[in-house]
This record gives C-alpha cells, structure tokens and sequence, in this order.
C-alpha cells in the first residue's frame, strides 16, 4: 500500500500458490501517477512474492493500457497469451504476462 498522508494512493494485491505468484490488481490514483508509486508497489510486490517462494508471477493487463504494459516489461514481465474478453466495462482482451523469478535474488 502507498499513501500520502492517512490517504491510500496505491495498493498492489498479490498471491502465492504453489510456487506460482499471481498479481491481482495494481492501481495508482490518477493525481499521484507518474512519481514511481506503481514501480514501488511492483516492487515490494514481486519481493514478497519470492520471499513466499514464487519462482514465476503471472498477471494480466488490458490490450489497451499501454502505460501499465511498460512498466510490467521494463520489470521483466513477457507475453505468454491472451485472454479474449477477459475484462468487462468495457469488454476487452487481456494480454497474459509472466516473469521469472531469480532464486535468492533478495
């Protein structure tokens, strides 16, 4: 979670099973976009994922959020499928991304 103040500006939800990690939603308020919150969260996200033992992290991004899309890839993430209509309001595709994750890299 990020704030600014008692105010909640970011947040990331995430999930181990198996060895696999999953990242659920990731989200940043509009007005404090831009300042390195959602790499941080992204961060600390994909740390603690591999502290649980994830070895890969899977998520997925809408076809058009091309802002959330570099962010994933410059983290390391890569395509490995799509989802048709995954998303509703409005019905959109979702593009499937998986990094791997170093053993011991913490």
């Amino acid at each position: 979670m990020a704030q600014s103040g008692a105010t909640i500006v970011g947040y990331l939800i995430g999930r181990e099973v198996g060895g696999s990690g999953e990242i659920l939603n990731l989200a940043v308020e509009p007005a404090f976009r831009r300042r390195g919150i959602a790499r941080a969260l992204l961060e600390a996200g994909l740390a603690a994922l591999r502290r649980r033992g994830a070895g890969e992290v899977f998520l997925e991004v809408r076809v058009s959020n091309v802002a959330a899309q570099a962010l994933y890839r410059r983290a390391g993430f890569r395509p490995v499928g799509q989802r048709p209509g995954y998303y509703r309001s409005p019905r959109e595709d979702a593009l499937v991304l998986r990094l791997e994750l170093p053993a011991g890299a913490d």
